[in-house]
């Protein structure tokens, strides 16, 4: 009865979404979301396409979906360096286990850029600007994930975010603040899941200057499929809970046997691929990805993962 009332309120939900989000065509959408949450964590689900609220299984799930991680029964920790070609690095470490009757997940996630130099608006008499001054750029979140499962099939969890950016040298440049997301997964049928979150449903971050940025949550519903020797297929919905935004979709796809996995997958930025192999309690997992909103060229992801 339970899983039957999820089903329909998502999908009510999902369709009140769409209509909500086609209302108005979109423009420029990019730049209204947590920045350093944009950038995306764990090269499994960035090789599907980000298509992975409906799956959320590994240690990824902390920020993908909580609702996943009452079904995660092992200790798990990934990790993950990249290097953008704005000369930024991000950083994420993720690790999650079994307690407290569910289970628990603690990740940390970093963007940084060192030694930027601010310039003048306007040329000398040499024609040149002038270089004004030199700063860093940091910014972090600290995420703790909690998720439980009401039913065997029925997970509920809830993420809470610590944010801090901080531009070094720069008078007001500092800034802290939270988000909560909540997240549901229901494995409804044999081989069929589906997954919904409100990302940053309650949110606030202050600046030093005494601003106080907000961002308006974004609704993301999943679904997928899996089959011995088919595979695993994937499809997310997103819409940002705003007049003026349109609803965007991502699909992935991932083989797995034997250790061994391929992945693609698509999303408004472009195509995504990647793989993954697994041996014992390790697993390392590349993924190939397009993000023009965060680097000139397409970025490699790579992760390592221990599971025990």
């Amino acid at each position: 009865m339970i899983c039957k009332l999820f089903i329909g309120f998502l999908v009510l939900f999902g369709v009140w979404c769409l209509g909500f989000g086609n209302s108005v065509y979109a423009d420029g959408q990019a730049g209204v979301d947590i920045a350093i949450l944009k950038a995306g964590v764990g090269a499994r689900p960035l090789g599907m396409g980000g298509a992975f609220t409906a799956i959320s299984d590994n240690a990824d799930a902390p920020a993908w979906n909580p609702g996943g991680l009452g079904f995660v029964k092992d200790n798990e920790i990934t990790t993950m360096q990249t290097k953008l070609s704005t000369d930024a690095n991000h950083y994420y470490v993720s690790y999650v286990r079994p307690a407290l009757g569910g289970t628990i997940g603690i990740s940390w996630i970093q963007v940084g850029i060192g030694d930027i130099t601010q310039t003048s608006a306007e040329v000398d008499v040499n024609n040149e600007v002038v270089d004004l001054s030199v700063f860093s750029y940091f910014s972090n979140a600290y995420l703790v994930a909690y998720a439980k499962k009401i039913t065997q099939k029925l997970s509920f969890g809830l993420t809470a975010k610590y944010l801090t950016s901080d531009m070094l040298q720069i008078s007001g440049g500092h800034a802290s603040g939270y988000s909560i997301t909540p997240g549901l997964l229901l494995k409804f049928r044999e081989g069929w899941s589906l997954g919904a979150k409100v990302d940053e449903l309650i949110n606030a971050q202050h600046w030093g200057t005494g601003t106080v940025e907000k961002v308006p949550p974004v609704f993301r519903l999943g679904l997928a499929y899996t089959k011995s020797r088919i595979g695993l297929f994937a499809l997310d919905l997103a819409q940002t809970l705003r007049r003026g935004y349109s609803t965007l979709a991502s699909v992935g796809y991932e083989w797995a046997e034997e250790g061994l996995s391929f992945r693609l997958g698509y999303a408004t930025s472009g195509l995504t691929a990647g793989a993954g192999f697994e041996a014992g309690h390790t697993r390392v997992d590349y993924a190939y990805v397009t993000q023009p909103n965060l680097s000139r060229d397409n970025v490699h992801r790579v992760s390592l993962t221990g599971k025990w």
